[in-house]
């Protein structure tokens, strides 16, 4: 085979719009040892609690606000997320509260997807399915990892076991399932985190997040950091890791929807230390784009002499800052025999294609 024609390994899945609603700590059992979700979800200076947490009532007022006005507008197809917070360990009519404010903007086709996340811990498939009945679509999982020793080093409060039930009891639920891992917890290592790969590819949710730990001040994680007991992921080392995980993932037509936390306002100044980067996605996809196109080079049978991306993958191909650029160069693919075209697919040509 002279020529390779070859689609991009991501699957390719329908996204509505997120209409985010952020409920920091609530139902939260108790903050876990890196998390600081006022700063994480930008919600640092709403109506609060005694306890500094912002109020269900006004979340739920400016959900409300929110929707009526995009229903009002005739927007559709939206999706609407419940972050933050243990949502199915908040008071039950809490929950009820949330979702049956939200039904009437499904009836007019302005919201087509509701989800929530939550803890392994915090769920029970009858719990499930009451939700599944009053609207709700997809679970997402804060499993963070399947290790045991990183669930215990990170004071999780559950075990590897209840976090794969939990998985399965959403997949029997009938609910989407969405699972959130956080490679470089304390006690992790890159063997654990191609083991927390493998269980979640076993597992064959929906979609996955990847947020790679980072130690922000004000958590224990801080103390811990500064008294050098934890030592955080590399920047390099997470994107090599998180690029490897991509293409395990991809291989098998799991969606990750999401890489690194968003940079929040209130988020960026609190970084004390981690693999910290505002194109972290980019990077890591950029990686997992280059070891993909690699590896599907060597079924040519000589050197690539040109080859045509999708021009929405221009920039992954050439990497963050063009880090990519000598790869290619070394293997055939200087700047001049490479062309960006808008047709869906990779095309690559060898030496032995000449006329």
């Amino acid at each position: 085979m002279n020529r390779l024609r070859l689609f991009h390994p991501e699957p390719v899945r329908r996204r509505p719009r997120i209409i985010p609603v952020f409920l920091p700590y609530h139902g939260c059992p108790h903050r876990c040892l890196y998390c600081a979700q006022h700063l994480q979800t930008g919600m640092s200076n709403g109506v609060e609690t005694a306890t500094g947490e912002p109020a269900l009532t006004e979340i739920h007022a400016k959900m409300r606000q929110s929707l009526e006005l995009l229903t009002a507008g005739g927007t559709k197809d939206q999706g609407v997320a419940f972050y933050g917070g243990t949502f199915t360990a908040l008071p039950v009519i809490w929950q009820e509260r949330f979702l049956k404010t939200v039904q009437p903007h499904q009836a007019a086709g302005t919201i087509t997807h509701v989800r929530c996340s939550t803890r392994p811990d915090s769920i029970n498939a009858k719990h499930l399915l009451w939700l599944r009945e009053i609207g709700l679509d997809m679970v997402e999982l804060g499993v963070q990892s399947f290790e045991p020793d990183v669930l215990r080093q990170s004071r999780r409060g559950y075990s590897a076991e209840t976090a794969v039930e939990a998985c399965l009891t959403v997949r029997k639920s009938g609910l989407e399932m969405g699972v959130q891992l956080m490679p470089g917890l304390p006690g992790s290592t890159i063997s654990g985190w191609f083991r927390d790969v493998d269980q979640t590819r076993a597992l064959a949710p929906d979609a996955v997040r990847i947020y790679p730990c980072l130690v922000l001040r004000g958590t224990p994680l801080s103390q811990a950091h500064r008294a050098g007991s934890y030592r955080p992921w590399s920047l390099s080392r997470t994107v090599w890791a998180v690029s490897r995980a991509l293409n395990s993932f991809w291989r098998q037509g799991i969606s990750v929807i999401r890489i690194g936390l968003a940079p929040e306002g209130a988020l960026t100044p609190a970084i004390q230390g981690g693999p910290w980067h505002p194109a972290m996605g980019h990077m890591a996809k950029s990686h997992a784009l280059r070891s993909w196109l690699i590896q599907a080079l060597t079924a040519l049978p000589g050197a690539p002499r040109q080859i045509y991306i999708p021009r929405r993958f221009a920039a992954e191909f050439w990497g963050h800052g063009r880090e990519h650029a000598r790869t290619w160069q070394r293997l055939g693919l200087p700047p001049s025999n490479v062309r960006t075209w808008n047709r869906p697919y990779f095309l690559v040509a060898s030496l032995a294609d000449r006329p």
